[in-house]
């Protein structure tokens, strides 16, 4: 038995459960994988694993300004959590295209990893797009420049707020990992039967964990990695953020890639190699040669190449291979 932090209850009774997680993993792979039609019948769902330990207090540029990592991550997740919304929005309605889940690490405890959301949300692990859009912790607003008809014009934008900036404690970024591995267990029970596209992981971080081994942690990677519905197995990507120093290594195709450094060498082993749908967009997003491995990690990464990361990693206007899955539903 390895270490695991708590998770929802499931409503079966453990035999029946583990039977269904069986019969899952246990049924072949489609002949064509991370092709499922993501759609109200069949969603799919995003973790998002956040680093929050002292070190994000380390100062960055994002848009110009000069701010801690904790913030600049912060306004990311935030707006990609918003394009998550607005994808799903159609009219009045919010469908339920996806299933959400926010983990943070260090920040509000030492030692293990903890659902950030808040409020009527707090305890729970996933959300659908509708319980995110109503479980804003506040709305900001922001000052910003547009062009509009060409002219350059100063307006007030708001912004929903999900993810405070918090950057307390250490790294305990295992627990974190065996919590999505549990999460996404359960989740693949819950959509047992259903052709439904793989969950993605994306663990954000600036430092190397302080509640494991390399080898323990890579042991949790493997096992998440390992689930896998009828379509694929999760992907599993992770981004370390820098203060900028340094050159930053962008989905490599071969651990000698990465050279001597063995925390890039071990980013590389704990993260997923990207299916083939997703290769075009990566190249084309980061300027990168056309090969026929992209493994998804970034070592090093400004938070530019963050905002791209994310892009890749969510169906966003940058993603092609996400928008052809999603259903045109009426």
């Amino acid at each position: 038995m390895h270490d695991q932090s708590p998770v929802p209850s499931s409503a079966l009774p453990v035999a029946e459960w583990q039977q269904a997680l069986d019969t899952v993993l246990q049924t072949p792979l489609k002949a064509r994988p991370y092709s499922a039609q993501i759609m109200r019948q069949s969603p799919t769902a995003f973790l998002f694993l956040i680093d929050q330990s002292g070190s994000m207090d380390e100062r960055t540029t994002y848009r110009g300004r000069v701010l801690s990592k904790a913030a600049a991550v912060a306004q990311i997740v935030n707006q990609t959590l918003l394009e998550l919304v607005l994808r799903c929005q159609k009219g009045d309605e919010v469908r339920h295209y996806y299933d959400i889940a926010l983990i943070g690490y260090g920040g509000l405890n030492d030692e293990q990893a903890v659902s950030l959301w808040s409020g009527a949300m707090a305890g729970k692990f996933f959300l659908s797009p509708a319980e995110l859009a109503g479980a804003t912790i506040r709305v900001d607003e922001v000052t910003v420049e547009r062009s509009i008809r060409g002219r350059s014009m100063t307006v007030t934008e708001k912004r929903p707020v999900w993810l405070n900036a918090v950057h307390n404690y250490r790294t305990p970024m295992k627990s974190a990992i065996c919590l999505a591995e549990s999460l996404v267990r359960e989740w693949l029970v819950a959509q047992q039967g259903n052709d439904v596209y793989p969950p993605t992981v994306i663990n954000i971080t600036d430092g190397v964990a302080t509640d494991a081994t390399a080898d323990e942690l890579l042991a949790c990677c493997e096992r998440l990695k390992a689930l896998r519905s009828m379509d694929g197995n999760v992907l599993l990507m992770n981004i370390h953020v820098s203060d900028e120093r340094g050159k930053s290594i962008l989905f490599p195709a071969r651990a000698d890639d990465l050279g001597s450094d063995q925390y890039a060498r071990l980013l590389y082993d704990m993260s997923s190699e990207m299916p083939a749908p997703y290769h075009a967009d990566i190249a084309s997003l980061f300027g990168l040669d056309q090969r026929t491995s992209y493994v998804g990690m970034c070592s090093n990464a400004d938070m530019d190449a963050l905002v791209k990361f994310m892009n890749i990693g969510t169906p966003t206007q940058h993603n092609s291979s996400f928008i052809a899955n999603l259903s045109p539903e009426p």
